[in-house]
């Protein structure tokens, strides 16, 4: 086939794949860009009539496949059928299948840095679109017998952009199963026997059994699911099968992982490998998962049945058998929310499962537990909003779908602690304390593998605490102008306050003019004991108000200047920090270091040799992580965010307090103008209903006529007994005088008071910014 290069206005691209009996080639379309993936059979009369079976078989079942995750199949042009007869000497059926540009999973994992597994995001794509495929599979009573990396691949149907292959900026991607070449049709009478697949997947009973079912996939399953998650397959990855199965066979129900440690002995653990990029619930779900999908017994695998007796066989009539509960379980671990959040304190990823019920309240009793850090001085920053979240809000708010950091967590009373505790792996970790040593093939291959995940690891870990101080950095200037609004509001407060005591004081300085006359005339003065109470705690709110104006004035330029301070800081200071210290020379070098190992790995199987290089790189990123935050620390930007952080957070509650005390000072003032408007009426009205049985009244309360008393006699029962020099006519003129200019005086008096109601009643002037 390789001398055939055009068919019609098709031209070959490139070989894609081969295999053991077939070959496929990339055909695209000169006009139209269109691509083909099509497969023939290379061989001719030397197929037996049970490969013919099965070639027949894979290209029926495929055409019969509906599912988004299993790579479709396309209608042959008719110009192959003749084009390529003399590339297809056995005359099989030509498949035509749909070609998935972004290459398969073992790509995906031989990548440098994929080595110590992938990404959560890619992790739940991958789990979700292999799910759905052997979900199919098995509903349809199809086992696919060879799952493995290589037969996943991806289609990436987002055209926007040349994305790298796998990255997960690539948000639209699916992987697809492919290769149903060992595919059987499993019926409810029946069970296979042929020995097919490749070993590394291989399920535990096509070794020991003579007979197995579908549960052979989810073994499979399980494996490359593991994969994807640590970089290496669970069990004792670099043994065969002959010589790993004996170990496993003894593994206990819980362990689902089996490796070898530095010493050679064989360990079991009950979790996965500590050097993975997910987040502690998903990899608390994921081990649940594993004890279920990596069930040595098949007919417990990815069941419910808790024990072998409760189990029966589907070819058995009676009885009720358990249910398969893999592909349920975890459908809803990948349903789970978890919300990730940076806490730039101590410098580490938390992450915890929530629901729609989950308060910040909540979250933040989760958070002390876990770091130690009192929820009153705990702050939690949203990058979609910049502001400081509400003990009240829900968390559920804030999540999503993407992976990436959804919080930052920061603490008030610092930015970074004085020891921030650093988790080295176990292997580099004995490296570094034996720098001498010499390694064989397995614990290099675990020492060049945990090198690249600690340095990849620390890379992430400083590019979100860059992040987080410019989330914090903006979240301040966020700040700033909401402390703003808030403060233009309370002093808009403070402006009708103002006004109103104003008006308040005229009325005070009037009443307190009229009663010194009163006082210098002796008139009345049994009667003035209240108002002097009611001007004397008057003139005490004054004070108070007048106090706390200077204050609030003080206030105003502080603010000012923090927000101004706000809008200066950190952003250029940080990006030269960020230039002149950073990971991305060492992570280069941490690539070429693991590239060259890779090629030349084999030398370790013939003899042990030392691991200089790796451990060289790791120590210089411990060098470079100590430099950096010990730099850091001693910044300007670093102590200005903290200062402002905390002047903020004590203006914030200055503004909060004064507008609790204005709204008091209100009511206050309030109150001191009802009741001297009160204590004046109810004055007035007592003299002027009781006036006949008061002594040393004026005489304008007294409501009299002419006929109430006689000239010569007295005005009152409690007339003065004093010597009158004056006759009676000039008596009774002085009396009358007297009394209309207290009447005038009562007027004018009352004119006042009304005229006092009415400016209280009318809008107060606002100021304010």
């Amino acid at each position: 086939m390789d001398d055939i290069v055009f068919v019609g206005d098709w031209v070959k691209d490139r070989v894609l794949g081969s295999g053991s009996f077939g070959i496929v080639i990339l055909w695209k379309h000169k006009r139209t860009d269109e691509k083909l993936a099509i497969k023939t059979c290379k061989w001719g009369n030397e197929l037996t009539d049970k490969h013919k079976e099965r070639w027949t078989k894979e290209v029926e079942m495929l055409q019969t496949c509906d599912n988004p995750n299993i790579v479709g199949t396309r209608e042959l042009p008719p110009e192959f059928k003749t084009g390529l007869a003399r590339a297809n000497p056995s005359g099989l059926p030509i498949l035509c299948m749909e070609y998935c540009s972004g290459g398969d999973l073992r790509q995906l994992l031989n990548k440098p840095e994929s080595c110590a597994g992938l990404k959560e995001l890619q992790i739940r794509q991958i789990l979700s679109d292999i799910k759905s495929a052997m979900q199919f599979l098995y509903q349809n009573k199809i086992t696919h017998r060879d799952l493995k990396p290589e037969n996943i691949v991806m289609q990436n149907i987002d055209n926007v952009g040349t994305s790298e292959i796998g990255s997960q900026s690539q948000s639209k991607v699916l992987f697809k199963l492919i290769d149903l070449g060992y595919a059987k049709e499993i019926d409810s009478n029946s069970v296979c026997a042929s020995f097919v697949g490749t070993l590394q997947y291989l399920a535990p009973e096509l070794f020991y059994s003579k007979t197995y079912s579908n549960s052979v996939d989810f073994w499979s399953f399980g494996l490359v699911a593991f994969e994807i998650l640590c970089g290496v397959r669970p069990f004792l990855p670099n043994m065969p099968p002959v010589q790993w199965m004996p170990h496993i066979k003894k593994k206990a129900h819980e362990n689902i992982c089996v490796y070898e440690t530095h010493h050679g002995d064989i360990e079991y653990s009950d979790e996965i490998f500590p050097e993975n990029y997910i987040s502690k619930p998903f990899k608390a779900l994921l081990e649940k998962w594993f004890r279920v999908a990596l069930e040595w017994d098949p007919k417990l695998r990815g069941r419910d049945a808790p024990s072998k007796v409760t189990f029966n066989l589907p070819t058995e009539e009676k009885g009720e058998a358990s249910k398969v509960i893999l592909f349920s379980m975890l459908e809803s671990i990948l349903a789970k929310k978890i919300i990730k959040i940076f806490c730039v304190y101590n410098l580490s990823f938390i992450a915890y499962e929530i629901n729609d019920n989950t308060s910040i309240a909540t979250l933040k009793s989760w958070i002390q537990k876990d770091t130690q850090i009192k929820v009153s001085e705990q702050i939690l920053i949203s990058r979609v909003t910049y502001l400081e979240i509400d003990n009240e809000d829900m968390v559920a708010r804030y999540w999503n779908d993407q992976g990436n950091t959804m919080l930052y967590l920061y603490n008030k009373t610092q930015i970074i602690h004085d020891n921030v505790e650093i988790l080295v792996p176990k292997a580099v970790q004995r490296s570094l304390e034996h720098p001498k040593a010499l390694y064989n093939y397995n614990n290099s291959q675990n020492l060049y593998r945990c090198g690249f995940y600690f340095v990849i690891s620390q890379m992430e870990i400083y590019d979100a605490f860059i992040t987080g101080l410019f989330v914090r950095a903006e979240s301040l200037k966020q700040e700033s102008k909401q402390l703003l609004l808030k403060h233009n509001n309370v002093d808009k407060v403070i402006g009708k306050l103002l006004t109103k005591q104003e008006t308040v004081e005229k009325m005070i300085d009037t009443g307190k003019k009229h009663i010194e006359q009163l006082k210098e005339n002796r008139t009345g003065t049994n009667f003035l004991g209240g108002f002097e109470k009611i001007f004397k705690e008057a003139d005490e709110l004054f004070e108070k108000i007048n106090k706390i104006q200077t204050a609030w004035s003080q206030l105003t330029i502080r603010l000012q200047s923090a927000a101004r301070r706000s809008n200066e800081i950190l952003l250029g200071d940080l990006n030269n920090f960020v230039s002149k210290y950073n990971y991305q020379s060492l992570y280069v070098a941490t690539q070429k270091c693991y590239i060259f190992y890779r090629k030349n790995e084999r030398e370790y199987r013939i003899k042990e040799r030392p691991c200089h290089e790796i451990m060289k790189i790791c120590y210089d990123c411990l060098k470079l992580r100590s430099k950096m935050l010990l730099e850091i620390k001693n910044q300007a930007f670093l102590l200005k965010l903290m200062d402002l952080s905390v002047e903020f957070s004590k203006i914030s509650d200055i503004i909060t307090t004064a507008s609790e005390n204005m709204d008091k000072l209100g009511a206050d003032l309030s109150s001191s103008t009802d009741e001297l408007t009160n204590c004046l009426w109810s004055t007035i009205s007592v003299l002027s209903s009781d006036a006949e049985n008061m002594t040393d009244l004026p005489y304008s309360v007294v409501s009299f006529q002419k006929r109430d008393f006689k000239i010569g006699d007295a005005v009152t029962n409690h007339k003065h007994k004093t010597t009158n020099s004056l006759n009676e006519d000039d008596e009774v003129r002085l009396l009358v005088e007297e009394s209309l200019k207290l009447r005038l005086s009562q007027s004018h008096l009352t004119d006042k008071i009304n005229l006092q109601k009415k400016m209280l009643n009318e809008s107060i002037t606002h100021f304010g910014f």
